[in-house]
């Protein structure tokens, strides 16, 4: 998840396979967007448009996410658009509920794990996680406290994948281990 466009290596994001979500979309000039999206589109890296429809058709993408918070209806946005993918974050069933209602693919199910912030409260941790992720027909991505202390744990999830926000710039001592020990090529 990115907030700022220089705060990410794209050359290092294409390497580890990473999507990429780009948030606050509305403190950019059009055309800084428009260069980003193209610096991913050559790298062939997945750039998804965090709740904003009017930069979603400005830079003519088919990756849309929906945060847990927001609770608009988008069925209408894949009539319109046939190639979009739409995914989105949950933090209860009734979020998930809500998730598949908005058209969400996937959905990134949060907290998987405690993290420093204190107005945080509670996590679901693996277990919980699993029973969540086999209750509903879509697939899941972990969110939330994953860092190198605990990442092993998440070898043992319902997952396609894991994202990561706090703790990227840290996240290349472990990812690639991670992916070549549990994907061998």
């Amino acid at each position: 998840m990115i907030n700022n466009l220089s705060e990410i290596n794209l050359d290092y994001a294409k390497k580890i396979g990473a999507i990429l979500i780009l948030r606050n979309t509305q403190k950019y000039k059009p055309q800084d967007l428009l260069r980003f999206k193209s610096k991913c589109d050559s790298r062939k890296l997945d750039l998804f448009i965090a709740n904003d429809v009017k930069t979603l058709f400005l830079l003519k993408s088919n990756k849309f996410y929906i945060s847990s918070y927001n609770k608009s209806q988008y069925w209408d946005l894949s009539k319109k658009n046939k190639k979009l993918t739409i995914v989105g974050s949950a933090h209860s069933v009734s979020e998930i509920n809500e998730k598949l209602r908005q058209g969400c693919k996937q959905i990134f199910l949060s907290r998987l794990f405690k993290t420093k912030y204190k107005n945080k409260k509670g996590y679901l941790g693996t277990t919980k996680f699993n029973l969540l992720s086999r209750s509903f027909a879509t697939q899941f991505v972990a969110l939330g406290g994953i860092n190198e202390g605990n990442f092993n744990q998440t070898k043992r999830l319902n997952s396609v994948g894991l994202a990561l926000s706090s703790d990227k710039k840290k996240a290349g001592k472990y990812i690639p281990a991670f992916f070549k020990k549990v994907f061998k090529p």
